[in-house]
């Protein structure tokens, strides 16, 4: 799968720089320079049957790292000729990052806003907005900005943050297959689940979405077995117990599984609860015990074909490891990173929720609805952001119970972008009239190629919130939600994408 490289985003080290100079004379310690223009810039699945798949314990111990920022004094002075060298040189000079962000001018409010107000307007409902720059943060537009809104899918945004936090950028979950004995001459080879809902059915894949492949599990078991004289029958069974309360959220209408939405939320699936990487089919009602046969299967085949002494029968049943049994296979997923990126591209619902699971017993917290709520809201407020009438109910976006405001989601896209351990929660947006959810939207228009976007939809509910660059190349944190809209989300869908592509295409300045 290829990615779009990333837009460079101001580092720490710049906001801090950044905060010194604004705090002093701006245009006094840039006198004379002018912006240069910048830029920033694992094999593959073989066609094989479906088989289940296993996860090993979910984390159950914290991974969030701390990180200190720190800044470099300035000293003041003045080239000898000004206006002789560019931003970029001077950097090197200083051994600074790059400041030229700093000069490219910031759009002007009273110019901003009323084009946004035009934009946004909608037949029916309400519209909250909230417009930040990217590099002071500041509100640059505010209608109903810290009123607390359903943001629907956009609360992935938030699930991402924490989760790139917590868990750590390049954390992989690990599905495992563990051998013990179940009687006379008779084996026991649980898969045992580890947060892993993105298995693939064959063998270990290039892709996010199908990267850890329980065939590629089953062949290195039966090997396992074979090196260990392991002989007769063996039976499979599925230790998923790593997760607590209930699969479907109280908080959630009741029809959200049964239309596909989510399957049962188990720390253990194939692409995403489906049988097949494939989004346009079916989730699957148990996707664990799902992946548990095709391992079973997959494991007999590679018995019978490698010639080995073991006969491989019986249903699958559940069970608990309790720290029982030897490891003696195991598949990696793709990093957290990969997988942030294939959640808010394609805005899969059932990785966003086991992810919040993941990163609640990584926190210490129970792996349950709440505990994953409560763990993202508490990584929030870590960062100093403003939590005041965040309320989550879930961590996909999934529920009408959900409340966020535009600013509180815009505040996330700005702790994302200056750090790089979690800017896959902006650079991992898809790419508007190229990719994912926002394929086949706003084509044709100055926000084409331009805006990166969470788009998020409910029955009522329509919003799009992400980022893009001014056609001055000043960096714009965005969200728009509709609320209270009418069945057909047109208008509202409509107006977001207009006000999208106003910020793609205005410098919005005075002069």
């Amino acid at each position: 799968m290829s990615h779009s490289p990333a837009r460079r985003r101001p580092s720490r080290l710049t906001l801090a720089v950044a905060a010194v100079l604004l705090g002093g004379s701006l245009s006094g310690s840039l006198a004379g320079c002018t912006a240069a223009p910048s830029s920033s810039s694992p094999s593959t699945a073989s066609p094989t049957a479906p088989s289940p798949s296993v996860t090993s314990p979910p984390v159950t111990s914290p991974a969030a790292t701390s990180r200190a920022s720190s800044t470099s004094p300035i000293e003041s002075g003045s080239p000898t000729s000004p206006g002789s060298a560019e931003p970029s040189q001077l950097s090197d000079l200083a051994k600074l990052p790059d400041l030229s962000p700093l000069l490219v001018p910031e759009p002007d409010p009273e110019v901003l806003g009323p084009l946004l107000d035009d934009a946004l307007s909608v037949q029916s409902g309400t519209m909250s907005a909230a417009v930040r720059d990217g590099l002071t943060g500041e509100l640059l537009y505010d209608h109903g900005a810290d009123q607390p809104v359903v943001p629907a899918s956009a609360v992935k945004v938030l699930t991402a943050v924490a989760a790139l936090e917590v868990l750590g950028p390049d954390h992989r979950y690990t599905t495992s297959a563990v051998s013990m004995p179940a009687g006379e001459d008779r084996t026991a080879v649980v898969l045992d689940a580890g947060g892993d809902v993105l298995l693939g059915t064959g063998e270990n894949a290039e892709d996010a979405n199908g990267r850890a492949g329980l065939d590629t599990l089953a062949y290195s078991t039966v090997k396992a077995l074979q090196k260990n004289g392991t002989t007769g029958d063996v039976v499979v069974r599925l230790d998923d117990s790593g997760y607590a309360g209930p699969g479907a959220s109280p908080a959630w209408s009741s029809d959200i599984v049964s239309s596909g939405n989510a399957s049962t939320v188990q720390p253990l699936a194939t692409y995403g609860g489906r049988a097949y990487p494939s989004r346009d089919t079916n989730r699957l009602h148990d996707p664990a015990e799902y992946a548990a046969e095709v391992f079973r299967e997959r494991l007999k085949a590679h018995a019978e074909n490698l010639g080995v002494e073991i006969t491989v029968g019986g249903d699958v049943a559940r069970t608990t490891l309790k720290g029982r049994g030897t490891t003696v296979a195991e598949v990696n997923s793709a990093t957290v990173a990969e997988q942030m990126r294939y959640m808010l591209r394609t805005s899969d619902n059932q990785l966003a929720e086991a992810t919040g699971r993941n990163l609640a017993l990584a926190s210490g917290s129970p792996g349950s609805f709440d505990g994953a709520t409560e763990s993202i809201e508490k990584t929030l407020t870590g960062f100093g952001m403003d939590t005041d009438g965040l309320d989550l109910r879930d961590a996909s976006g999934l529920s009408g119970k959900n409340h966020v405001s535009a600013a509180q989601l815009t505040s996330a896209l700005q702790i994302a972008t200056t750090d790089p351990r979690l800017e896959t929660a902006v650079t991992g947006l898809p790419v508007a009239g190229e990719q994912g959810t926002l394929e086949n939207r706003m084509v044709g228009t100055d926000a084409e190629g331009e805006v990166q976007a969470k788009t998020g939809t409910l029955s009522s509910v329509a919003s799009l919130t992400g980022t893009v660059d001014t056609v001055d190349g000043r960096t714009l944190l965005f969200s728009f939600v509709a609320n209270d809209q009418p069945g057909v989300l047109t208008d509202a869908r409509f107006a977001v994408d207009r006000a999208a592509a106003v910020l793609a295409g205005c410098g919005c300045r005075a002069d």
